[in-house]
């Protein structure tokens, strides 16, 4: 009976979050370069939106942000980076997830 199946709701990456946030970069291996605690319910968009216009200004080749997750892919000299809105802290830098 397809009436018992449930529809799914769209993710929603930016909604503002009571809970800790993060804006962490990570390499390749998944190790964290670099992380920033958010503020609660702060603008998730706008901080990706941010981070992504100062590595555009510093000369990193930034793809763009998509809707159904909060990140981008980055690179510069052949050096790939993902950075990303988490919720939950990240490992301490230098660690894998």
């Amino acid at each position: 009976m397809l009436h018992s199946m449930r529809r799914r709701n769209a993710p929603e990456p930016f909604k503002p979050r009571r809970e800790p946030t993060w804006l962490a970069v990570r390499n390749t291996l998944s190790e964290v370069v670099e992380c920033k605690p958010l503020e609660p319910y702060a603008d998730l968009r706008g901080v990706l939106t941010a981070a992504r216009a100062e590595r555009v200004a510093d000369g990193w080749e930034c793809e763009r942000i998509g809707n159904l997750c909060a990140l981008f892919f980055c690179s510069k000299g052949g050096v790939r980076h993902m950075v990303t809105i988490e919720i939950g802290e990240p490992s301490p830098v230098g660690e894998r997830w």
